[in-house]
């Protein structure tokens, strides 16, 4: 179980928003979800190439294809009947990538990849499982416009996760090497890839010999998947890192996770690698360190890295207690960009409305500006979808 502290409500943990420089982020019409499809406005790969489907003639979203959960999908083993969960879509050779992880019929959860020509979708052979008898979970893609790679966890016959890479050579998904765990015998968790530049990259956590989760980075190279740095990067070992993420300006690789204080409050940090060793940048990015901050994300515009959050806006009264106007406080989204050799505010709260829940943010660049996705609780207590640059 993960410790709870000061405001933070018992519901799980959320991911994250974004912004781009000193301008205001307006609100960026509304976001259309394809019900068991995938749809596209033009969508660009990790390196920055287009799409090779044609884009539609006006602004709005329109389906790729057949769905791919459906009774007419051309996947033969794959299970109309079946839940489908955690997609995640990559471009390369300007041709989208999807992978997921689907239930099979005897309830275990499987690894599958296709992928799109002008045809339509073509199912990548069979399930990607190490074993298809093991369950596989925390699925992620990523790309360097050429490779896709794909990485997840998957229990092994001790019921131990272990973390697995898959790169795409030709027709096939390749196994980069067995278990990229730091220690086998050890639970892996929370997997983030980097592909994008000249060398791939992936981020997870993992727990040691004390049941604290540790935050690892390995590079890939001739010779496999090494290392980088002595071992975990989180600021105290002491203390549980979750949710990385990893992105990459040119060839420098950045990271930013959440990790436990030591009065049991997540922070969100940021490191980089300086060719040597993993520096921090700065001290913790809370607005408030008595505050929850989780999920965080980031992205760049030009050189400068920006890293958005949800962080709780818990307000205490004088006399110690929650004030009665925020209740039991609320997730706000917030960015910061890194100037200067400090963490500035990029604007006030990101949410619709201050006064509901912020959750699940994600940002990416496009041109000269940055765009943050993310969902938000109505009137009505129903997630909604959201988009500002």
């Amino acid at each position: 179980s993960v410790p709870r502290g000061r405001g933070l409500p018992d519901r799980g943990l959320f991911p994250l928003p974004f912004k781009t420089e000193m301008k205001p982020w307006i609100l960026a019409g509304m976001v259309i979800a394809a019900a068991g499809g995938i749809s596209h406005n033009g969508a660009t790969a990790e390196d920055g190439s287009r799409s090779a489907i044609a884009p539609p003639a006006g602004p709005d979203w329109i389906d790729v294809g057949q769905p791919v959960k459906a009774a007419r999908s051309p996947f033969v083993d794959v299970d109309a009947s079946r839940h489908v969960l955690n997609p995640s879509l990559v471009f390369a050779d300007a041709f989208p990538f999807l992978g997921w992880i689907e239930f099979n019929a005897h309830g275990i959860p499987q690894v599958h990849s296709g992928h799109w020509n002008r045809a339509g979708w073509i199912k990548d052979g069979g399930a990607q499982n190490m074993d298809a008898t093991h369950p596989a979970f925390d699925l992620t893609m990523s790309s360097n416009g050429k490779t896709p790679y794909l990485a997840w966890i998957e229990l092994n016959a001790k019921e131990i996760p272990q973390l697995y890479v898959k790169h795409r050579v030709g027709h096939q998904w390749i196994i980069d090497g067995g278990s990229l765990n730091f220690d086998p015998t050890q639970r892996a968790a929370n997997p983030a890839l980097s592909a994008a530049g000249p060398v791939p990259y992936v981020a997870w956590t993992e727990s040691n010999a004390r049941r604290v989760f540790q935050l690892y980075v390995k590079q890939r190279s001739e010779g496999g998947w090494q290392m980088d740095g002595e071992g975990s990067l989180n600021v105290s070992p002491a203390r549980d890192a979750i949710e990385p993420v990893i992105a990459l300006r040119g060839s420098v690789p950045y990271i930013t996770w959440a990790e436990l204080s030591d009065q049991n409050v997540y922070q969100v940090y940021v490191k980089r690698w300086n060719g040597s060793a993993w520096e921090g940048l700065g001290r913790s990015l809370n607005l408030d360190t008595e505050n929850h901050a989780l999920n965080p994300s980031i992205a760049f515009l030009g050189e400068v890295p920006y890293v958005a959050w949800t962080e709780i806006n818990v307000v205490f009264a004088p006399d110690g207690m929650l004030d009665p106007s925020i209740g039991e406080g609320v997730f706000q989204l917030h960015v910061k960009r890194w100037e200067n050799g400090s963490w500035v505010s990029d604007g006030t709260s990101l949410n619709s409305d201050p006064t509901r829940h912020a959750l699940s943010p994600s940002l990416v660049q496009a041109g000269s500006a940055l765009y943050a996705a993310w969902t938000e609780y109505d009137a009505k207590g129903i997630s909604q979808i959201h988009v500002k640059h």
